[in-house]
């Protein structure tokens, strides 16, 4: 039956598609009399066949388990844009013969809906009958390393990609961690329990490695690589391929870090404009009255500045409305819930996030952006430098007022390793995809929780 997905999936959206320009047809002319024209039947032919080439390309892959909704909007419009600009093309081709543009906008406008839709309802559809236990792969792991445990890890937290781990194998060389089985049993227990897929984690293809992967070819099961050097390049944001020019293999790397990094000057322009006019619409009459209700709250400075981790490491004085009284432990202590050194505006302000504000100024001077990881006190950064692996590179762009994670609620109290592992990766994730848009969502994102005063921690 997978063999044949794509195809069924390709079958469908032929239909929306006949039924979409059958539609816009009876739109634009009141009957569907002109489908007898031998030009509407070509444009009709023609639109079909683009969407044929577009989807068998890749441009819908369904059933990628681990395909995320990020990637599901961008397969969408990469799809729909491709089959506009061929549908159009073709138009304008034959267009001197009768067929109007105007009918054409609206078939295009009625399918990019409709084909929107059927592909949101399988998409979800096949995460919830996975997620129910349906449509698994049984796939072990051979050998270990710390990607093996990430994926291990994220196929635990996410059962609508459809995988159940049966076994893990320790291979010569490793030490046996708890639940391994030696890999003298393999052969044996892939071939008892029927599985799908054999996932290697070792960086070194040794004798024993080469023996398992002759065997899994041999019973059809497919072998895939987890290699832990490789991972890290890609969660660090670079692209890498195979270099098979040579006698020898190799592995590339894309030059460009952070393709979508190009329009930084856009980013940088955004946040000084962005800034300035916080600075010079909201600050003059909101600040004298924050710094009135501080003053009255306790004694101490309306503003704290606190040394903190920027870009490259670099500590800057990051600015605050004071929150706490005054105390020794600020510098080093994280603030918890229910935290007695936070005055009773201060929890207000922490909340709603006006606490903030200040940080205009550091957006100004260029030691932060508007929107980008928040930054970490120099104790917690040495800290969770050492715990979690790619905690640094979080530290390749500007910190931020704002950012992906505290935006989806990942603040507060990290009373666990596991939460702040959660706000770097979503860190991370955040690097990797920039753009422009991102940094809207996230600003009103966090204005949406601001105005209803939606925040997790202290």
């Amino acid at each position: 039956m997978a063999r044949y997905e794509r195809y069924i999936y390709l079958a469908l959206e032929l239909v929306v598609l006949i039924g979409s320009f059958a539609l816009a047809v009876y739109v634009r002319r009141g009957t569907l009399d002109p489908l007898h024209s031998p030009l509407l039947r070509l444009m009709l032919g023609c639109a079909a066949l683009i969407w044929v080439v577009i989807s068998l390309i890749g441009a819908f892959r369904p059933m990628d388990r681990r395909i995320t909704g990020v990637d599901f909007l961008k397969d969408l419009i990469s799809a729909l844009v491709t089959g506009m600009v061929g549908t159009f093309a073709v138009g304008f081709m034959v267009g001197k013969t009768g067929i109007p543009v105007g009918l054409i906008a609206t078939y295009f406008v009625i399918f990019s809906v409709a084909v929107g839709l059927v592909r949101f309802a399988i998409w979800k559809g096949i995460r919830a009958y996975r997620r129910a236990g349906y449509n698994f792969k049984r796939i072990v792991i051979v050998g270990s390393n710390i990607a093996s445990d990430r994926f291990i890890h994220e196929v635990e937290e996410h059962p609508e990609y459809g995988y159940k781990v049966m076994a893990r194998f320790a291979v010569d060389g490793q030490s046996r961690g708890p639940g391994q089985m030696p890999v003298e049993e393999f052969e044996t227990f892939v071939s008892d329990k029927q599985v799908d897929q054999a996932y290697v984690a070792m960086d070194e293809a040794n004798w024993r490695v080469l023996g398992i992967i002759r065997y899994c070819s041999m019973k059809n099961i497919r072998v895939l690589f987890i290699n832990q050097m490789v991972d890290q390049l890609y969660q660090a944001g670079f692209r890498a391929y195979l270099d098979e020019s040579g006698m020898t293999t190799l592995v590339a790397v894309d030059p460009v870090k952070y393709k979508n990094l190009a329009g930084r000057w856009i980013k940088r322009s955004f946040d000084m404009l962005f800034s300035l006019l916080v600075i010079l619409l909201v600050m003059p009459w909101l600040f004298p009255i924050v710094a009135l209700l501080v003053k009255l709250s306790s004694p101490g400075p309306v503003l704290f500045i606190q040394e903190r981790t920027g870009l490259v490491n670099r500590p800057f004085g990051c600015m605050k409305f004071r929150t706490m009284r005054v105390n020794v432990d600020s510098d080093r202590k994280q603030a918890v819930k229910g935290d007695p050194r936070i005055t009773r505006i201060g929890q207000f302000l922490r909340k709603s996030n006006l606490d903030e504000l200040p940080q205009f100024f550091n957006v100004l001077m260029g030691h932060m952006s508007v929107v980008g990881p928040r930054p970490h006190m120099v104790a917690h950064t040495e800290e969770y430098s050492k715990l979690i692996g790619p905690y640094k590179e979080r530290l390749w762009l500007k910190p931020g007022i704002t950012g992906l994670a505290q935006a989806k609620g990942l603040r507060g109290e990290t009373k666990e390793l596991v939460l702040m592992e959660r706000r770097v990766a979503t860190d991370r994730s955040y690097i990797r995809n920039w753009s422009f848009s991102l940094d809207l969502y996230i600003i009103l994102l966090t204005v949406w929780n601001m105005v209803f005063l939606k925040r997790q921690g202290a």
